[in-house]
């Protein structure tokens, strides 16, 4: 009989959550709710995510441990279920490092935050050989993909595009204007089926030379740039203001593989 009684002692057994400690923790989880609603109003900073993840964790883990009685289940329950955490956690990790080590999205430094200096070309927006031969290489590393290697707009994932990549060696049809700040200004913004470059070219030299490199392969002479044009895209040469550079701390950014990949496809 007392070994019946023991025996019975250790099977799990229902538990019923009193109105009491419902209500309490409802409170607590409205309560978090507007801490939440207050907290997304306010920029923290490199502080906005792990605030957000905080406050969010706390109100899980309450549902958890009271509406979904794990405060009352076995120990080895409890165990299993937190561990399951630990292999997230291994999961992201490893996912992060794959992100910031490949090819395409090297950064020195800390990430959360962009050095910036002084340009090193002066009146970028006006050709000079230095620029083009560093234009030109850049156009070979990030453009030829899309609009080929003599700017005709039949590289090898044009075909997948609508609307069509740009052929350069066309006067008509450019949307923005065929002048260097207007061509800078779309590579900062992105057109149609080409995404912007404000991120895979971060700095401000690299635009000026893609898009002095450009405007080369049509003899045609581009339009000429007002001063109101190069305000436009942060420049003003009254003051002998010509932009920074935010790639101060960047090693090197590719064009996205993902992106490179989909654009293949087709997708």
């Amino acid at each position: 009989m007392g070994s019946h009684n023991d025996s019975n002692e250790h099977k799990p057994h229902d538990h019923i959550l009193s109105n009491k400690l419902g209500l309490k923790v409802l409170i607590a989880l409205l309560i978090l709710t507007v801490i939440t609603i207050i907290a997304s109003r306010i920029d923290f900073g490199a502080l906005n995510f792990p605030i957000a993840m905080l406050i969010a964790s706390v109100k899980a883990l309450m549902v958890v441990l009271i509406f979904m009685g794990l405060k009352y289940d076995d120990n080895e329950n409890r165990v299993i279920f937190f561990s399951s955490f630990v292999f997230v956690a291994i999961f992201i990790l490893l996912t992060a490092a794959d992100i910031f080590t490949r090819g395409d999205f090297q950064v020195k430094g800390n990430f959360l935050m962009q050095a910036q200096s002084s340009t090193k070309f002066k009146k970028p927006w006006i050709s000079s050989p230095e620029i083009l031969a560093h234009g030109k290489k850049i156009y070979t590393e990030q453009c030829v993909i899309c609009h080929g290697a003599n700017g005709f707009g039949d590289g090898v994932a044009a075909a997948a595009l609508n609307p069509k990549p740009r052929n350069f060696h066309e006067d008509a049809g450019w949307k923005n204007g065929r002048s260097a700040s207007r061509i800078f200004g779309t590579l900062l913004t992105g057109l149609g089926s080409m995404p912007s470059f404000k991120e895979t070219l971060p700095s401000s030299d690299d635009r000026w030379a893609v898009t002095q490199y450009i405007l080369t392969l049509d003899p045609t002479k581009p339009l000429d740039d007002t001063e109101a044009d190069l305000k436009k895209v942060g420049f003003d040469p009254a003051k002998g203001d010509y932009g920074k550079d935010e790639a101060a701390d960047v090693v090197k950014r590719k064009i996205p593989i993902d992106f490179a990949i989909d654009r293949y496809l087709g997708k």
